[in-house]
């Protein structure tokens, strides 16, 4: 079993590696206020967790591959806007990633995984974004398990199997304290309480369920644009699911920085549901889902490119949309002038 550290390879080392047998781990988030009671790092303490705990999985099923664990890259966009949070626009961060990933192709990586414990929208669509064109445009397998992974669980698509790790059924009150949303609820409480309950401020047990405001015009706009849909007999879900995380995300910048809403909000969910057992069980249930992701690529039955979440399903939350836009009416005025 190969496990290695990216940042200790010597160049001799990287020139003889067999790279059609080496998987690539980079882990990829930055410090966000979690709430009153966990600690900035969380986005990065799980997207690091996951890259290394399923890739160490991953080393033990297959002793003649090599693991590569690179560094933790400590960036990301759409964080929440408080003092504490490390952010990026959202250009810079698709730049920063893309050329980040390139290296990383130019290296000889075939195989490369981003892992990410960030849900910010343009945050988790750049990802996936780079992951796409990177694999098109190099011939690669990039791709990033772990959102796919965690919007099941948070979602609650995972219960069934939550519960079977767990050996029993879970608590009314767990049940909706777990579909509450998330960010520094009562998913990512009880991973921190597993991993380190030390760093967890006491102040979680009495933490109920709170929310940011939602944006009321795209609310209603989103339920205009969900009705038209559904009397012309199509499906509404994934709309009404886009809304609601946008219309809270723009929600939460005002908020934290106008007083949208009333006070700061600092987190989403209820982290009082928490708890190790629960923390150790979801620990458990995402190295799986991601472990099984990462089987289905290097197996071949199914391809880099198709390992996608509802971050990829929306064009106005991708990277290059707006550019383009900006672009496009900027070729149009020039022909309007010229011609």
């Amino acid at each position: 079993m190969a496990i290695v550290r990216g940042e200790e390879l010597t160049y001799t080392k990287l020139q003889s590696m067999d790279f059609s047998r080496t998987l690539c781990m980079q882990s990829v988030s930055a410090l966000e206020v979690h709430g009153p009671h966990l600690p900035v790092g969380m986005d990065l303490f799980m997207a690091r967790w996951m890259a290394e705990e399923t890739g160490r999985r991953f080393a033990e099923a297959h002793p003649d591959w090599t693991v590569v664990i690179q560094p933790h890259l400590p960036v990301g966009t759409d964080e929440l806007p408080l003092p504490g949070s490390v952010r990026v626009g959202p250009y810079t961060f698709y730049r920063l990633l893309w050329d980040h990933a390139r290296s990383l192709v130019e290296a000889g990586y075939r195989y490369i995984v981003l892992t990410n414990g960030h849900g910010g929208p343009r945050h988790a669509a750049t990802i996936e974004h780079v992951c796409r064109r990177m694999s098109r445009r190099y011939g690669v397998s990039m791709f990033s398990p772990s959102i796919v992974a965690l919007h099941r669980i948070i979602t609650g698509q995972r219960f069934t199997e939550l519960e079977a790790i767990l050996g029993r059924s879970l608590l009314a009150e767990e049940r909706e304290g777990l579909l509450a949303g998330e960010h520094a609820g009562g998913w990512e409480t009880a991973f921190q309480l597993a991993a380190d309950a030390a760093t967890v401020e006491p102040t979680w047990k009495s933490l109920q369920r709170d929310e940011p405001p939602k944006w009321g015009p795209l609310v209603r706009l989103g339920e205009r644009w969900a009705a038209l849909r559904e009397r012309k007999g199509k499906p509404a879900k994934r709309v009404r699911e886009l809304i609601d995380g946008l219309s809270g995300a723009i929600g939460w910048l005002l908020n934290a920085r106008y007083a949208y809403g009333g006070p700061p909000v600092t987190y989403k969910g209820t982290p009082a549901v928490a708890s190790v057992e629960l923390g150790r069980a979801f620990r458990e249930l995402m190295a799986r889902d991601c472990l099984e992701i990462i089987e289905q690529v290097i197996r071949g039955v199914v391809a880099a490119e198709s390992i996608r979440s509802i971050a990829s399903d929306h064009p106005l939350i991708q990277p290059l949309f707006w550019r383009r836009i900006a672009w496009g009416a900027v070729a149009a005025a020039l022909l309007l002038v010229f011609l």
